[in-house]
C-alpha cells in the first residue's frame, strides 16, 4: 500500500482545522501522513489548536512565514515521504473513501496523473459545485479541477512545484496545466467526495472583484505555458471564439430582458408588484 501525503496549509483557520484533520484521519485508506503547514498564523486560538495537534504525534507540523498557499504547499510537499500527494485546505472536508478510490485509479492506470471527484459547497453557500466536466478543451479555457486532487510527488518535482509568483491565486490551475504538459491524463471519480467551504471573504472573492486582476492572471497563465497553447493553438482559437459568441448572445438576452422589465415598470398596475418582488 503506497503512502499518501496529505498537505494542509493553515493560516488562522483554527476555527475549522479540527474538522478538516478529522476527515483526513477518518479515511478508509490507512497509509497516510498528514503534514500541516502553519503559514505564520497570528491568531492565538489557531496557534493553540496547532500546538495540540502536534502533541498528538500523528501530525507533522511545519512552520513557515507567510509563504501563501502555493509556497506553503511546496514546503509541505518538499518534506513529504508519500508517493502520492493530496492537498486539503484547513477549512475543507473529504469523504472517508476519497483517498482509497483515488489511489486505486492511480495504481491501475499509469497514464493518469490527476484524480479528483465531484464536489459540493457548504458554509455561506450550499449545494453542488457546478463545475464543467473535465476535458482538455475546458482546461485550455479555464480551470475545472480544484486543488484537492491526487497527484504523484515525482510529477510535482518534474514541473518545479506550484508557482509562487501568482499573487492573486490560480496556482492550482497553472499546476494542472504543467502536469498536462507532461502528458498526464485526468480522471474524475463520479461521487461527491470533497466538500468546499464558502467563506464570507476569501482569496477567491477578492480575485473576482477586479476584471483587470482576472485578465492579468489568465494572461500570465497563458504565457507560462507556451508549449501547451502552441500545440493546441487552433483548438484554443475556436474555443475562445465560441466563448465570445456565447457571451454576446447572453448579453443580448440580458439587455432585452432589461427592456422588457422597463416597459413593465411603466404599467401602473404592475409597478408595485415588480418593485416589491423583483427589484427589492
Amino acid at each position: 500500500m503506497e503512502k499518501v501525503s496529505v498537505i494542509m496549509p493553515c493560516y488562522n483557520d483554527g476555527e475549522y482545522i479540527t474538522d478538516a484533520v478529522a476527515s483526513v484521519f477518518g479515511q478508509s485508506y490507512t497509509n497516510i501522513e498528514l503534514i500541516v503547514i502553519d503559514d505564520g498564523s497570528d491568531d492565538p486560538k489557531t496557534v493553540s489548536i496547532l500546538e495540540e495537534l502536534e502533541k498528538q504525534g500523528n501530525v507533522k507540523l511545519l512552520h513557515t512565514e507567510r509563504l501563501r498557499p502555493a509556497g506553503a504547499r511546496n514546503a509541505g510537499i518538499e518534506i513529504a515521504t508519500g508517493k502520492y500527494i493530496l492537498p486539503v485546505d484547513a477549512d475543507d472536508l473529504i469523504e472517508p473513501c476519497y483517498i482509497e478510490r483515488a489511489v486505486q485509479v492511480m495504481e491501475e492506470k499509469e497514464n493518469i496523473g490527476i484524480v479528483y471527484c465531484h464536489a459540493d459547497l457548504f458554509g455561506e453557500k450550499s449545494g453542488p459545485w457546478e463545475l464543467p466536466e473535465y476535458s482538455l478543451r475546458s482546461m485550455l479555457l479555464d480551470n475545472v479541477i480544484f486543488v484537492t486532487a491526487l497527484f504523484r510527488k515525482e510529477d510535482w518535482e518534474s514541473v518545479g512545484g506550484f508557482r509562487t509568483n501568482m499573487e492573486h491565486g490560480m496556482e492550482d490551475y497553472d499546476f494542472w496545466l504543467s502536469l498536462l504538459e507532461l502528458g498526464r491524463e485526468v480522471e474524475q471519480l463520479p461521487e461527491t467526495l470533497f466538500h468546499y467551504r464558502i467563506k464570507p471573504r476569501s482569496r477567491t472573492t477578492k480575485f473576482q472583484e477586479s476584471a483587470a486582476v482576472v485578465q492579468e492572471t489568465y494572461r500570465n497563465i497563458y504565457l507560462q505555458h507556451p508549449r501547451l497553447y502552441e500545440k493546441y493553438k487552433d483548438e484554443y482559437a475556436i474555443i475562445l471564439r465560441d466563448a465570445l459568441i456565447e457571451q454576446l448572445f447572453l448579453n443580448r438576452a440580458y439587455q432585452e430582458s432589461l427592456g422588457i422589465l422597463e416597459r413593465l415598470r411603466k404599467n401602473p398596475f404592475l409597478k408595485y408588484w415588480i418593485k416589491k418582488f423583483i427589484l427589492k
